[in-house]
């Protein structure tokens, strides 16, 4: 069997867009960090502008602006992005945050001016929207902790997409990201499930691995978690994501973890315990720091270690050695946090000079 292929993923828009030539500064008073710059058709352009700088640099996939929108983000936004902002008094109406947010998959999609590409809606985690970010932590409010009620906000989200056809139509594939939670991860299939009945798209979920042990922050092992990703649940349900995976995750836990997956995927397959009839393909994009660390409360990077080596180059080895392994149908590869253009301009130096 051939050797997986490898497609490009764009890298780390949020902090891209907090970088020169940019120069956003996101506090409090924008919960919705690069959602946005949504709000306004000035924040459109410069978000275009941002994400296009990525597909110039050779990403074969982007992903929509929307990974900490929400209904309840929009609603605390009180003041559209621009030079001179202006207040919103309440906050963004409902109707008007759906508008928002599908403007995100627009954006996407424009800026591959017609050409190929794949626009992949961006959904983190319930805990993304939080204040401050609970995606590293895994520690949810009331109301939000069972499968029941992470379903039931994860698919009033989804619906704010899927009710437009026009919208729809732009989106090639979906991502859970960011996920911190074992029960979110079912949750999200549980969604994709009713998605897939009338107008299915392909999805991807990944999970966020923070700290020191390759267990997610409620405790999960990989074991369990390719599990939920992957296990048989209802009979005859479209839930199975196309390709699962890591993100958001230090570069050199990345490996151990791959191998863990992969270990965890075969041992699904031989048990005939789950619906794929083949292995998935592989989404991995780690964080693009070197050594930085995100406090959730301030919103700075911390410097706490120090690594050698170029980030690309380090990715690039591992992935090359997961391809020879040859484990996975195919490998969607970008970078998360504090990865720019630069970085994926090497990577698809990189990959090309690999496949040919």
């Amino acid at each position: 069997m051939s050797p997986p292929n490898i497609r490009l993923m764009d890298g780390g828009l949020g902090t891209l867009l907090t970088s020169p030539p940019h120069n956003i500064t996101f506090t409090h008073d924008h919960p919705l960090w690069s959602s946005h710059l949504l709000t306004s058709k000035e924040g459109e352009k410069e978000l275009a502008r941002a994400q296009r700088s990525f597909v110039d640099a050779g990403a074969d996939i982007l992903l929509s602006a929307t990974y900490q929108a929400s209904f309840e983000g929009f609603g605390g936004t009180k003041v559209r992005y621009g030079r001179q902002e202006e207040g919103i008094g309440e906050g963004v109406g409902e109707e008007e945050a759906g508008r928002c947010m599908r403007r995100g998959v627009g954006v996407a999609r424009e800026c591959f001016d017609g050409g190929k590409g794949t626009v992949v809606l961006g959904l983190g985690a319930y805990g993304a929207i939080m204040i401050p970010g609970a995606e590293y932590s895994g520690v949810y409010d009331e109301g939000h902790r069972s499968v029941e009620e992470l379903r039931e906000w994860h698919g009033y989200r989804m619906n704010a997409f899927k009710s437009e056809k026009d919208c729809w139509r732009e989106v090639d594939m979906v991502a859970f990201e960011t996920i911190p939670v074992r029960k979110e991860v079912e949750a999200v299939r549980e969604v994709m499930a009713g998605v897939n009945e009338r107008d299915g798209r392909r999805f991807w979920i990944s999970c966020v691995f923070p700290g020191e042990g390759n267990v997610l922050p409620d405790g999960s092992s990989v074991g369990e978690v390719v599990e939920a990703m992957l296990g048989k649940r209802s009979e005859g349900a479209d839930d199975t994501p196309y390709a699962i995976g890591i993100n958001c995750t230090k570069v050199g836990k990345v490996e151990s973890l791959i191998l863990e997956f992969e270990e965890a995927v075969e041992g699904l397959l031989e048990s005939h315990a789950t619906a794929l009839s083949r292995v998935p393909a592989l989404v991995l994009y780690p964080d693009g720091t070197m050594g930085e660390v995100y406090n959730t409360t301030t919103k700075v990077w911390e410097k706490k270690e120090d690594t050698t080596g170029p980030w690309h180059e380090t990715i690039f080895e591992i992935v090359k050695r997961t391809r020879e392994r040859n484990k996975w149908q195919e490998i969607l590869l970008g970078g998360c946090c504090k990865t720019t253009p630069s970085d994926i301009a090497k990577l698809r130096k990189r990959i090309d000079e690999l496949q040919g």
